[in-house]
């Protein structure tokens, strides 16, 4: 299913408030089966930012740095598998970021695989402006597949351009699902196709991405 929306977000209602060593367990709980540090600063990252801004957010071990990106993979020995891809402009502000999710898990009757990615992009920064939502995708994801000589990158780029082609040939008469596709054929066969794909259009010509699926066998 595929979907173009406006997003507005009702506010939250507070709920009743737990003792102070419930609360930190319930959020160490969630922080450990969820993402890790490199999520955790993933998210501190916006739109428009300087590089002194972001340049710390990742785990230096975990990172790598391009002419074009910044690029953090993060594995948990449970079959995770977290990509995240800062897109950059030539001075260094961040003009999109994306976050592709992996996730095998073997429950011994039966296998699943579970695939997400988000995202927001600038097409200004990125000079897409003049470009559809679905035309700027396919561009991201050619770019990000172009020759890389590093193995790390070329795998965090891979993740994230991977779901934007999966995104695309789920929406409704994308037609070709563009340059990134044949080159992503490996990758492709662990991202399952046929899930739910939204395009949320935000003032400012940005744009937010959703990409998720999950599969059982």
């Amino acid at each position: 299913m595929a979907r173009m929306t406006r997003v507005c977000t009702p506010s939250p209602q507070p709920g009743p408030r737990r003792p102070w060593p419930v609360r930190f367990a319930l959020i160490v709980f969630a922080w450990v089966a969820t993402g890790g540090c490199a999520e955790f600063g993933y998210n501190r990252i916006q739109l428009g930012q300087e590089q002194r801004e972001y340049e710390a957010a990742f785990p230096a071990d975990k990172t790598r740095r391009t002419p074009d990106t910044l690029c953090c993979v993060e594995r948990s020995a449970l079959g995770q598998t977290d990509a995240m891809v800062v897109l950059l402009t030539r001075d260094r502000r961040v003009a999109g970021k994306l976050h592709a999710r992996h996730i095998e898990r073997d429950f011994g009757f039966r296998a699943e695989t579970e695939y997400r990615l988000s995202g927001e992009l600038d097409l200004t920064l990125i000079h897409l402006g003049m470009a559809g939502p679905i035309d700027a995708l396919r561009a991201v994801a050619d770019e990000l597949t172009a020759a890389q000589d590093d193995a790390f990158v070329r795998a965090a780029q891979g993740w994230v351009a991977g779901g934007l082609v999966r995104l695309v040939q789920q929406w409704p008469h994308a037609g070709d699902a563009g340059p990134a596709y044949p080159r992503l054929a490996d990758i492709l066969e662990h991202i399952p196709a046929g899930g739910e794909a939204r395009i949320t259009v935000r003032p400012g010509g940005r744009l937010s991405v959703e990409y998720g699926h999950v599969v059982q066998r």
